[in-house]
């Protein structure tokens, strides 16, 4: 009858069994119908750490920082071992024109002395110098004279001093003015035999301008030590500042 099974006939064959893939491998213990692939999670272990990195980049940078720090100390060392003392010699002298009323020599002369007799220029700064102090100090004491008439005398006393020892500067000096004049001619005619007698005279030509400025520099020195107590601004606030406003108002006169 129909819905009941034949005695003779056999069971249906059952369906073959459906394969689970995972990346081409059989999963073991996995569930059944389960075909997403696996994704691979990597050993923490294996894998350094950002901390760990920012100390090996801190290491490499001390090093290489101290290679350099170490690097210019060495430098430093050498250069002050084997070229500071001639650095620290003395600066190249440089002329420079300078404005010599009381000097009768031509600037061209001038610059052949600073040339060829450095010593003789530097007296003759010098002396010019010492001339302007004389002849201030005289226009002060002409001064000091007519303000009290009476005792002119001992202001025309001293006048006289230093009217002496500048005339007797001055002469000196001409003669020695007028001998470094020949020697500048005579090596602008001939370089050579110029050069010879600059050689020959240059050593007298100083001593005598050194020895010529000696009593001189004396008396300067005394004069500036006297102008400067005068100068001298008095003690306590009050006292000095009345002795600025003075001097003040004397400059703007004069």
């Amino acid at each position: 009858m129909f819905g009941k099974k034949k005695k003779n006939e056999s069971p249906p064959p059952e369906p073959p069994p459906v394969e689970n893939k995972t990346n081409g491998k059989k999963g073991k213990g996995g569930k059944k119908g389960d075909t997403k692939d696996l994704v691979p999670v990597p050993d923490p272990q294996h894998k350094p750490s950002e901390k760990k990195r920012w100390k090996f980049f801190s290491k490499k940078l001390i090093i290489v920082l101290f290679l350099l720090v170490s690097v210019g100390i060495a430098g430093f060392v050498v250069y002050k071992i084997y070229f500071s003392k001639k650095a620290d010699g003395p600066p190249p002298r440089v002329y420079v024109k300078r404005e010599l009323p009381n000097v009768i020599l031509a600037e061209e002369i001038i610059r052949f002395t600073y040339d060829f007799i450095p010593e003789f220029y530097e007296s003759t700064v010098l002396f010019n110098d010492q001339i302007l102090i004389l002849a201030n100090e005289i226009k002060r004491l002409t001064a000091l004279g007519k303000q009290f008439p009476d005792q002119i005398k001992i202001a025309e006393k001293e006048i006289k001093v230093i009217e002496k020892e500048s005339n007797k500067l001055k002469q000196t000096y001409e003669k020695l003015e007028k001998r470094v004049e020949a020697l500048y001619v005579s090596y602008r005619v001939n370089q050579e035999a110029g050069f010879q007698q600059i050689e020959a005279q240059k050593v007298d030509i100083s001593a005598g301008a050194k020895e010529s400025l000696t009593p001189v520099l004396e008396l300067t020195k005394r004069i500036q030590t006297m102008v400067q107590s005068e100068t001298k601004p008095p003690e306590g606030f009050v006292k000095g500042t009345i002795y600025k406003v003075r001097q003040k108002i004397n400059s703007l006169i004069k």
